[in-house]
């Protein structure tokens, strides 16, 4: 399984692209055997509020593509937000649900 994490429009800070990789990683390990790749990319919104996005896409194989996203006002929330939604449907896709829904996936 490969993570690569990218900012938008500016380089992610080393301390964030760790977070990611953990935190994507800790989110996913138990469906490794069927993800291929995971794209992160964490920026911030040109809107009124400036929150951060945090989008994903999972290379499943024969199952297919997944894509979320999830805003926070901060890059680690939004971090969680989406590490927790890629989580539960990449249990919904395969048919395993692994998953513990945490407050932070249904704000």
């Amino acid at each position: 399984m490969r993570i690569r994490i990218s900012g938008i429009d500016a380089p992610i800070a080393d301390e964030k692209r760790a977070y990611a990789e953990y935190r994507f990683f800790t989110s996913i390990a138990p469906y490794e055997p069927q993800i291929g790749a995971v794209d992160v990319v964490v920026g911030q919104t040109l809107t009124a509020r400036r929150q951060f996005l945090c989008t994903v896409t999972v290379d499943l194989g024969r199952c297919g593509h997944i894509k979320t996203q999830a805003r926070a006002m901060h890059p680690s929330g939004a971090i969680d937000r989406a590490a927790d939604r890629t989580a539960w449907l990449i249990g919904r896709r395969i048919g395993r649900d692994f998953t513990v829904k945490s407050l932070a996936f249904s704000s």
